[in-house]
């Protein structure tokens, strides 16, 4: 739900009738404060991921003259045959019946979608395409080493990108994690680092987490000095710690706009091109992943792995799984 949709929702005049208020500002600013924890239900790139297909959904809705809210059943059905015939994964398609869903919902309408049919269409598509989601490559810490080499670290681009990629790693961070973070979430402890994440994908109420990111202050792949030679390099006191750098290696303090996403996975093609790997395979899951796998090969505990990463123990498991998979064999020593 956008600020500007709610306007129906929260009535001003109604609002300022309250003798509470003295002042109409303080009752405009009142309505601003709960529209702007309204949106807050859930994460911003999911609101933007939702936006983007219910646009797709309104689209297809006036191409075939139906209405899109409230809409039919049929019209959904419809729908997203359209999208397999695209050749949408299964997760896309599921993603975007759940935009109709939250729509309606915010609209006080009970969604189609959760009607039989629908829910027996959904179920049909899962069967037909499967559920197997294509995940990217786990980016290996020799590889990151390689990356890390190749980086021209006297630039500012190079600096922020080095401290990016090697704290992206160090701490298991999700891209989201990774382009919504603030200098005011970063507290240093001697050579050691404590990010603080006001929300995560597993913590959905804000309650907080914190990850600790080891020092290594001997090492040219230290997290924690790569970041504090970024702030330092770029003056960043407050703010999104990762901004875009423009032409020329300059960076306006002024607009303290985030990295985007796009970019953050960009310039981790970028430099997978460099080192000839498939960009293509790579992203910015492939941190993550990484650390899980390359601490799995070093022969980590799951319960360590899961205090950085964050992630539930059986999401670690499958990571380690993977990455073990040739180890203690059934077929070992079959054929000597």
């Amino acid at each position: 739900m956008n600020k500007e949709d709610l306007d129906t929702e929260i009535m001003t005049p109604t609002l300022s009738n309250l003798l509470l208020y003295e002042e109409q500002h303080e009752v405009d600013s009142l309505v601003e404060r709960t529209k702007s924890t309204l949106v807050a239900d859930m994460a911003p790139l999911t609101h933007l991921a939702y936006e983007k297909d219910w646009q797709d959904f309104q689209l297809f809705s006036e191409k075939i003259k139906q209405e899109s809210l409230p809409t039919l059943p049929q019209t959904i059905l419809i729908y997203l045959q359209q999208l397999v015939d695209k050749g949408l994964k299964t997760n896309t398609i599921r993603r975007r019946a759940a935009a109709i869903r939250y729509y309606h919902n915010d609209a006080g309408l009970d969604s189609p979608t959760d009607q039989v049919i629908c829910k027996k269409m959904m179920r049909a598509i899962t069967r037909q395409l499967g559920s197997h989601t294509d995940q990217k490559q786990a980016m290996y810490i020799d590889d990151l080493k390689e990356i890390i080499d190749s980086i021209d670290d006297k630039t500012l681009t190079g600096k922020r990108d080095k401290a990016m990629l090697l704290l992206g790693f160090s701490g298991g961070f999700r891209r989201s994690e990774m382009v919504t973070l603030e200098v005011s979430q970063l507290h240093f402890k001697q050579e050691h680092l404590k990010v603080h994440l006001k929300r995560s994908k597993t913590d959905q109420t804000g309650k907080g987490l914190d990850k600790p990111i080891l020092g290594h202050p001997d090492s040219p792949y230290c997290a924690v000095k790569a970041v504090k030679d970024w702030l330092e390099a770029s003056q960043i006191k407050s703010g999104a710690v990762f901004r875009r750098i423009r032409r020329g290696q300059k960076l306006n303090l002024n607009d303290t706009k985030a990295l985007s996403a796009v970019t953050y996975n960009n310039r981790i093609k970028h430099y997978c091109t460099i080192i000839g790997l498939d960009a293509s395979q790579y992203a910015g899951h492939s941190l993550r992943s990484g650390f899980v796998t390359s601490a799995a090969i070093q022969g980590k505990d799951v319960l360590q792995i899961a205090d950085i990463t964050k992630q539930d123990i059986r999401t670690v498991q499958h990571y380690m799984r993977k990455a073990k998979m040739f180890e203690h064999h059934a077929a070992e020593n079959l054929w000597d």
